[in-house]
């Protein structure tokens, strides 16, 4: 797929460091070629890149783009969630291109499903390309090219809630961006399917009030299993007033009552270290006895 034009970069939430951004392209271009870069790229306003309706724009421009097959996010942030009830989906359901990002662009990976069930990718934003493991850019290459990856497994300091075996529709995103989600048309049905999650710099109870809200909303009905990613800067502060729990015995609480597999650890998410990608929307199978997480199905091929 190394043809100029076939990645479209988008900045649909926060503003984008220039010189991070730069180096990311220079790992990008051996493999596909020089991309499209929104025009929304360099811009601020706020603590976006730009105001909603030049994130808007670029992002409807990015859509009709008929030259790109995959639309890529060059960070997150916050903003994503903005633009859902003005955003047209008809032109990803025409082209079926393949969004990639996580953090705030799970925003954007729930709407492309829900809104026309596109598969997508929950994995590294493009700045951090320069940043990762070859393995974790190899991994994402082999995504991009329609390859099923390696089975996903478990840090050394992983733990398992319930063991099992089970399979289902992957849905990954950060937690936080799921929780304020529900109650719009834009929450994906869990019924069915596994659920990955990671989060980043929420203190504990937050965490738990996160959970909290998906589980008595019944977000979480029909859930058949779920992968824990990284919880990175997920404490409470030196002399905060709600000491108590850890990231993970909060998960531990809340999640251990679901009855289902769950494993705590997997290498995906905001860490500096590791950030491996996942297909969102195609079938996976959570082996929590292993700690592993493996996607069955390819995703679709896209461009050349």
């Amino acid at each position: 797929m190394k043809r100029d034009g076939s990645i479209h970069v988008i900045a649909p939430s926060g503003p984008v460091p220039a010189d991070r951004l730069a180096r990311a392209l220079a790992r990008l271009r051996p493999h596909f070629g020089k991309p499209t870069l929104a025009a929304n790229l360099g811009l601020r306003e706020g603590y976006f890149a730009g105001d909603d309706a030049q994130r808007l724009d670029a992002l409807h421009t990015a859509l009709r783009d008929e030259r790109a097959a995959v639309i890529w996010a060059a960070r997150g942030g916050y903003g994503a969630t903005r633009l859902l009830d003005r955003l047209d989906p008809s032109p990803l359901r025409e082209r079926g291109k393949l969004l990639v990002g996580f953090s705030d662009m799970t925003a954007l990976l729930c709407w492309a499903w829900v809104t026309g069930e596109r598969p997508s990718i929950h994995g590294p934003v493009l700045a951090q390309l320069d940043e990762l493991p070859e393995d974790d850019r190899q991994r994402l290459w082999s995504l991009l090219a329609g390859e099923l990856p390696e089975p996903l497994i478990a840090e050394d300091d992983a733990s398992v809630l319930h063991g099992g075996r089970v399979e289902g529709r992957l849905i990954a995103g950060n937690l936080e961006i799921l929780r304020t989600l529900i109650g719009t048309p834009f929450m994906p049905s869990m019924s069915g399917a596994i659920l990955a999650i990671e989060e980043l710099g929420e203190r504990p109870y937050r965490i738990d009030r996160a959970l909290t809200q998906l589980i008595a909303s019944g977000s979480l009905r029909g859930l058949r299993g779920v992968a824990v990613g990284q919880l990175h800067a997920c404490v409470e502060p030196e002399g905060g007033g709600s000491q108590g729990w850890s990231a993970r015995e909060v998960i531990e609480e809340r999640l251990g009552r679901l009855g289902v597999p769950v494993v705590i650890g997997l290498p995906f998410g905001h860490a500096p270290t590791r950030n491996a990608a996942l297909a969102f929307g195609v079938a996976a199978q959570l082996d929590a006895d292993q700690g592993a997480l493996e996607q069955l199905d390819p995703l679709p091929v896209f461009g050349d």
